[in-house]
């Protein structure tokens, strides 16, 4: 197997930011409504994203007072070439999720937490990536990249994937392996906190790219790695005749992979570690006519 090579024009930011000599009161105090824009050029993004961080930050929750300031696991992806629909739609559920707190043994849900996605309650036709591993315009069409973001966040806080799938095919803005798609209500994106403490959630959207947070009340006392090892796959040959051709469009094929995803995490001198996943993203058919040959 071949180690995954995430290099920086295909690896999304993953940030831990240290926020002990970072004043309370100079981050936001509040929750604010999660928007997006549309597309903007892409901007390097180690500077984007620790801007985008340091608005995460929120010295009371609800007037629970406990402090959500110390940030467990981050998690940033590129919204360019997102369509608005799309955009939209994962801002809507955003909305929906941004501030949620997971109690220790706690579970979240995506699809109990954000509900159904429809239009009537405000979710536009975009697209989305079916189990055959086309593009259909759906409600909703958008959210598995803030599904993916916060799967991510989480794995670097340490939480327990209780449910996750990939999809069909690959996606642009993460790694093989990586992803986590929404799919009604048969595929749900659920955490679970393992810890002792409780944690919040954060989200936001700022110059071209999506964020996530996992924030606690104390500083976290283990850190965690990702590993991934995968196989190329390479595409079948369909062959068709002369006579067929008009109906069915021919096709240049791509490659697809095999991954397996593991997770080590380091608590002091013990390491544990855990295979997460292991997905097949098929490779697209290479669909030619018989006098091609």
């Amino acid at each position: 197997m071949l180690s995954h090579p995430e290099t920086p024009d295909q690896k999304p930011s993953v940030y831990f930011l240290e926020t002990d000599n970072q004043p309370t009161e100079k981050r936001l105090s509040r929750f604010g409504s999660v928007t997006f824009g549309s597309s903007v050029k892409f901007l390097e993004f180690f500077i984007t994203v620790f801007i985008t961080l340091l608005l995460f930050g929120t010295p009371d929750a609800a007037g629970s007072g406990l402090l959500y300031d110390r940030l467990w696991g981050g998690f940033s992806t590129p919204v360019t070439g997102r369509s608005a629909e799309q955009l939209h739609n994962a801002g809507r559920a955003a909305n929906d999720l941004n501030g949620t707190i997971i109690a220790p043994g706690g579970i979240f849900s995506f699809n109990e937490l954000v509900g159904g996605r429809e239009t009537g309650r405000g979710y536009l036709r975009a697209p989305m990536i079916t189990e055959r591993g086309d593009l259909q315009d759906v409600p909703g069409g958008g959210i598995c990249q803030l599904a993916t973001t916060i799967y991510n966040a989480a794995l670097y806080a340490g939480l327990e994937v209780v449910e996750r799938h990939p999809h069909s095919r690959r996606v642009t803005y993460v790694p093989p392996g990586r992803d986590a798609t929404i799919a009604g209500w048969r595929k749900d994106l659920k955490l679970r906190n393992p810890h002792q403490l409780p944690v919040m959630l954060r989200i936001v959207s700022q110059r071209g790219r999506l964020t996530a947070g996992i924030w606690s009340v104390e500083e976290k006392n283990f850190q965690v790695q990702l590993h991934t090892e995968s196989i190329t796959l390479e595409p079948a040959t369909a062959i068709i005749k002369s006579a067929g051709r008009d109906r069915l469009r021919l096709q240049r094929g791509g490659k697809g992979v095999a991954v397996v995803t593991r997770r080590s995490i380091r608590k002091g001198d013990l390491v544990t570690e855990k295979v997460l996943s292991e997905d097949i993203y098929p490779p697209p058919s290479r669909i030619v006519a018989g006098d091609e040959l």
